[in-house]
């Protein structure tokens, strides 16, 4: 069976292709009967499956977070894509391709990493550079550090996301430090890479993208005091008022407790760090809006409920314009196009930028 990846839906096709079942609830129509309702997911996006035959039975046969083989009728309910189910089962795992599943960085994730082992490599101070190596020379750790998604949903939603989100931070804090010359450099650089460093086990992402039980308990920024705590430790000495502040920077980038952090930002380096996983964070789902975001015109997004605004596109280039667009031979090239993004919870900030 040839996948058929969910951004490619259109209204009123028949479809037949694999997804992750993400979700399931059986509910009641107005006239009485059972219908089961399923959020049925791919690296693509996730799109609302609808059963109405037999729903309380098949409810039963359909495992959460597993793979199902469907069968539907594709259609447009106000303005939203979903699908009308004939026929679902489940799927044997050896059957399953996980990269039909979990979308991908679009940049290289070796461009990557050794982008952040060149910004860790800038730092002066010993104590902080032997953090840096440990931490760098850590394979088991470092491996799901490349693998792991920075969020659920919205920003960096993908696998090698949060490499890519804490090298660009990293990057961002490096230029700050440029201009404000009285910020402790090394102090923001290592805050920088660690502080998101917790989010290695607070997602799981085998076939999706969510919330591992000790992501749910605790929250990356604690799991990413552990890691921290646990590599000073190892150490023969490190400095106890270098220590003091790294945790500081990790527990309070989220800037605010309305937003999860455990602190508020209370040194110039925790504010600066605040700001630029803030910025990044949105940027990053701009793009992704600007991408992805249908609007009553080619000029304008729709509305937008999380940044409560429409954003402007832009006019459109000619094609003579764009023939004679210089091209700019040092600029990074990306490997793919970002195509997947999860439902985000819209009373919430960008999920843990």
């Amino acid at each position: 069976m040839a996948k058929i990846y969910i951004s490619d839906i259109r209204p009123n096709q028949e479809i037949e292709s694999s997804f992750v079942v993400t979700e399931k609830q059986l509910r009641v129509a107005r006239n009485g009967s059972p219908f089961l309702t399923l959020k049925l997911a791919d690296k693509t996006g996730e799109v609302t499956g609808r059963i109405w035959e037999r729903a309380g039975e098949v409810a039963d046969l359909i495992p959460v977070k597993g793979v199902v083989s469907v069968r539907c009728r594709s259609e447009s309910f106000r303005d939203e894509l979903q699908l009308q189910i004939q026929s679902i089962s489940p799927l044997p795992l050896e059957e399953v391709d996980p990269a039909d599943f979990l979308p991908v960085c679009p940049v290289s994730v070796k461009l990557l990493f050794d982008r952040l082992r060149k910004i860790a490599a800038s730092v002066r101070r010993p104590c902080m550079q032997e953090l840096m190596r440990q931490l760098l020379a850590d394979r088991p750790l470092m491996e799901r550090f490349k693998r792991a998604p920075a969020a659920k949903s919205m920003h960096h939603a993908y696998l090698g996301g949060l490499l890519e989100h804490t090298v660009s931070v990293a990057e961002l804090v490096s230029e700050l430090c440029r201009h404000y010359r009285d910020l402790d450099r090394d102090l923001l650089i290592a805050g920088a890479i660690l502080h998101d460093i917790g989010k290695v086990h607070e997602f799981q992402y085998d076939l999706y993208i969510d919330y591992s039980h000790s992501g749910r308990l605790l929250g990356h920024m604690v799991l990413g005091l552990q890691i921290l705590e646990d590599a000073i430790g190892r150490l023969k000495s490190f400095p106890s008022e270098e220590a003091l502040l790294l945790k500081h920077l990790v527990l309070s980038h989220h800037g605010e407790t309305q937003f999860g952090a455990v602190r508020l930002p209370m040194t110039r380096e925790a504010l600066v760090l605040h700001f630029a996983d803030d910025l990044d964070a949105k940027m990053n789902g701009v793009s992704r809006i600007l991408l992805e975001s249908k609007g009553p015109d080619e000029f304008w997004t729709s509305y937008q409920p999380l940044f409560e605004r429409f954003f402007y596109r832009g006019m459109p280039l000619s094609s003579e314009d764009d023939d004679e667009s210089p091209v700019d031979a040092e600029q990074p090239q990306r490997d793919g196009v970002q195509l997947n993004f999860w439902a985000m919870d819209r009373k919430k900030k960008i999920d843990n930028p």
